[in-house]
C-alpha cells in the first residue's frame, strides 16, 4: 500500500515542483537576500546619475551586476532567454555610462532596464 502512494505521489510532487519553477519567474526575480536586491539598486543609481555622484554610482553599478548573476541562476528556467541577455547588455552599458560619467546615456539605459525589468517572468 505505501508502496503504491510512493509511485503516485513522488512524480506528483515533482511534475508540481518543475510548473512551479517555470512559472515563478514573476516571484524569483524578487529578492530573497540583503544581496540580490537588483531593482532596488538601479532606483539608486538612478538618483546617484541625477546627483552626479560618480564614486557611489560605480559601486551600486558594480554590486547590481553581481546581484543580477544571482538572480540570473534563481530565474534562467522560467524566463526568456533574450530578456536575460538584454538585461545583462543594459548592465554592461550602465557600467560604461559610469565610467565616461555620461549621465545622460546612463539614464536612457537605466529606463530601457526598467521595461525589461516589468516584463521580465510575465
Amino acid at each position: 500500500m505505501w508502496r503504491k502512494w510512493l509511485l503516485y505521489i513522488v512524480p506528483t510532487l515533482f511534475l508540481a515542483l518543475s510548473i512551479s519553477v517555470m512559472a515563478g519567474g514573476k516571484y524569483l526575480k524578487q529578492p530573497f537576500g540583503e544581496d540580490d536586491k537588483v531593482y532596488e539598486a538601479i532606483q539608486q543609481l538612478e538618483t546617484l546619475a541625477k546627483n552626479k555622484d560618480w564614486e557611489q554610482a560605480r559601486e551600486r553599478i558594480d554590486y547590481a551586476s553581481k546581484a543580477w548573476q544571482k538572480v540570473v541562476n534563481r530565474i534562467q528556467f522560467s524566463v526568456e532567454r533574450e530578456t536575460v541577455f538584454e538585461i545583462s547588455g543594459a548592465l554592461a552599458r550602465m557600467k560604461g555610462s559610469v565610467e565616461a560619467e555620461d549621465d545622460q546615456a546612463l539614464l536612457v539605459d537605466i529606463y530601457y532596464f526598467y521595461e525589461l525589468w516589468d516584463s521580465l517572468g510575465s
